[in-house]
């Protein structure tokens, strides 16, 4: 059976292996991102949570923007910095909770995709520490678990759910209304949150056709779209 997810130096499951429908679930959301760049005009984007670094090179080489991509593992900085280098590219290692990331600069937006609900426990804290560092007019852009989903729901309101996904202690997914009063609350404006996405990471090729033919209607229903998996979140500084 091909191995579904990949863990940190701790144990914890962090990044989806590139299997079955992964990849394209990838690409769809890295193009969501490079949306979200060309919406602001952003000149200098900053990913939080940047893994193995596929999504920030993605972004690197479809905009010209300077992008810098954070994240506290030193082993996926490494291994970043090994598969991917591009003149407006960088990978450094970042607490986002523990150092200074003002230190980075300023930014046109930040992003990140499924690394909020890591920092549930502090993110009033992440938010607005994002929002410092996002210039006025500036974007938010983030894709986070939906707790309405039942895989999520078991995955991460379970005992045997959090076992067999490898969550670390405080990892929770989220409510739409969580998000959007945490957004609110650190003075985000425009916040919108969206329930989207359907293709199940390492869901064999032979389905990611009928996935993909399926989801916009699934998507715009209001039946249906509270099951999908994820929320895509935009904010404005």
């Amino acid at each position: 059976m091909a191995q579904l997810n990949l863990t940190d130096e701790r144990g914890y499951n962090q990044i989806f292996a590139p299997v079955g429908a992964t990849p394209v679930r990838q690409r769809r959301r890295s193009d969501w991102m490079l949306a979200q760049i060309a919406a602001v005009s952003a000149k200098c984007v900053l990913e939080i949570g940047s893994g193995t670094g596929e999504n920030a090179a993605w972004l690197a080489a479809n905009t010209d923007a300077e992008v810098i991509a954070v994240d506290i593992s030193p082993a996926f900085v490494s291994a970043a910095r090994e598969r991917h280098r591009a003149p407006n590219l960088r990978f450094e290692r970042l607490d986002l909770l523990g150092d200074k990331p003002l230190e980075f600069g300023m930014f046109d937006l930040v992003c990140g995709n499924g690394i909020l609900h890591h920092l549930v426990v502090e993110l009033p804290r992440v938010l607005a520490t994002l929002h410092r560092l996002t210039n006025p007019g500036g974007g938010l852009a983030f894709i986070e678990p939906n707790f309405l989903n039942p895989y999520c729901a078991f995955a991460f309101g379970t005992r045997v759910g959090r076992r067999f996904a490898r969550l670390e202690p405080d990892e929770m997914a989220f409510t739409p209304g969580e998000l959007r009063q945490a957004l609110t609350g650190a003075g985000w404006q425009d916040v919108v949150v969206k329930m989207r996405d359907f293709l199940v990471p390492g869901l064999p090729l032979p389905l990611v056709g009928p996935t993909l033919a399926l989801e916009p209607l699934l998507e715009s229903s209001a039946l249906t779209s509270w099951l999908a998996q994820s929320h895509f979140m935009t904010a404005r500084a």
